[in-house]
């Protein structure tokens, strides 16, 4: 049975916890192996404030643009939980606008050479980047970096590239917060949009490592249904001359097409991927579209089917699951970051969902599915309410891997909000769903 002062305690320990990741100023990172001190700026987002060193806890301390729009998105429901801090809010978005064209700005120019190879010990030469990749930064290039240095510098780290998930993450938060905030609508907001849009119809549904940012590049349904949803609201959001954005989406649609999965019925991890391989981030890029109708509507026959696929999946794979009636949701099922765990992400995404389905369609049973994954994350979350972990143990529901994951404070912002909609919709008093 779900508590609701739990629920509300965690609410506030979320709310609370990404507002320590947002803007950290406060905080400052050593990373002795490669003598290399950050200092976040303002607008910029941690995808996770906790020091760590791989020792085994990841070090998670940079500004990620795929998980700074996932945080940004949740922004609104952080203010609603805690009014205090709405000054804190809405200066942050501000700040981060103007942090995001900072990172992406075309006529920086990066580093000749990556300058921390003098002060990098040899145990950890392996990792720094390329002289040669940094060098070639400059105009168009910066769209492609998925990650910068929390002060706004280049990452001077080793990692994968392309991503393409992140610009257009961007762009549909930031057009749905002027949704939900207007006032704060400027020239500025409107120039990130454009930009961000612009490099999503550059490269809709080219290969690039995908949400997960495991090689080789290829083209997920995650990175595929997040650049249609970007650019179909951009095609409203903007003029779109010469009708480019929409003809994009009707292009990507097109190679969604040749992702179904045949056993399942649902979609395929990627165009690439064999028959059967399915993988929860195409249930995340669904639940960001957030559509009612169209090819990715949450109720439609493909998205229900490959959540159901994967309930299956994950049922039969993790011992915690064992005797449940819904199942802990890890990433995909070969995963084995960290021996292979639930992802408190993934469930929350699945109860969300759920949640939503409930509210568009009052149905009970809906209802009380996507309850029993809170109840789930109600059983294994830190006590007392606070920052929540990336993943739990498949066995043993204790914490793994990183202890104070941003992206998890914002997705149960997400469900907790898609819970009341749900509440309200089967009381007969449907709300507009964010």
């Amino acid at each position: 049975m779900l508590d609701p002062d739990w629920i509300a305690a965690q609410r506030l320990g979320s709310a609370k916890a990404m507002r320590n990741a947002c803007s950290a100023t406060h905080l400052t990172r050593h990373r002795a192996g490669f003598g290399w001190t950050v200092r976040p700026a303002k607008g910029s987002v941690l995808a996770s404030p906790r020091i760590a060193n791989w020792d085994p806890e990841p070090d998670y301390f940079h500004h990620w643009i795929r998980d700074s729009a996932i945080a940004l998105r949740a922004v609104p429901l952080a203010m609603a939980t805690d009014p205090e801090s709405r000054p804190f809010w809405l200066s942050f978005i501000t700040d981060f606008i103007a942090f995001s064209l900072s990172i992406s700005d075309p006529t920086r120019q990066g580093p000749a050479a990556n300058p921390l190879r003098a002060s990098t010990l040899p145990s950890h030469e392996n990792y720094l980047r390329p002289d040669a990749e940094l060098a070639a930064l400059h105009g168009a290039a910066w769209q492609q970096e998925p990650r910068v240095a929390a002060d706004g510098s280049p990452d001077l780290e080793q990692w994968s590239r392309p991503q393409d998930d992140g610009h257009a993450l961007r762009a549909s938060a930031l057009m749905t917060l002027l949704d939900d905030l207007p006032e704060l609508a400027s020239l500025q907001a409107n120039a990130l949009i454009e930009r961000d849009l612009a490099h999503v119809l550059r490269v809709a549904g080219r290969p690039c490592i995908g949400p997960w940012e495991e090689a080789p590049p290829r083209r997920t349904t995650f990175t595929l249904i997040v650049q249609w949803d970007a650019l179909d609201r951009g095609s409203r959001f903007l003029d779109d001359p010469g009708g480019g954005m929409r003809d994009a989406v009707e292009r990507i649609a097109r190679l969604m097409d040749q992702a179904p999965d045949g056993a399942s019925g649902g979609w395929r991890e990627s165009v690439e991927a064999p028959e059967g391989r399915l993988d929860s981030a195409t249930c995340l890029a669904l639940l960001h579209a957030r559509r009612s109708d169209g090819p990715f509507a949450l109720t439609g026959p493909r998205s229900l089917a490959t959540a159901a696929a994967l309930e299956r999946d994950f049922a039969r794979l993790y011992p915690i699951n064992h005797g449940r009636d819904v199942p802990a949701i890890g990433r995909w099922v070969e995963d084995a970051y960290f021996n292979g765990n639930p992802w408190y992400p993934t469930t929350l995404g699945f109860a969300e969902m759920y949640y939503r389905i409930a509210a568009e369609t009052a149905d009970p049973a809906v209802f009380a599915k996507a309850e029993g994954w809170m109840a789930l994350i109600q059983q294994v979350a830190p006590n007392p309410a606070g920052p929540l972990p990336e993943q739990f143990d498949r066995v043993t529901g204790q914490p793994v891997s990183c202890l104070d994951l941003t992206w998890s404070a914002a997705a149960f912002l997400e469900a907790a909000a898609a819970r009341d909609l749900a509440i309200r919709a089967m009381a007969g008093r449907p709300d507009r769903a964010r």
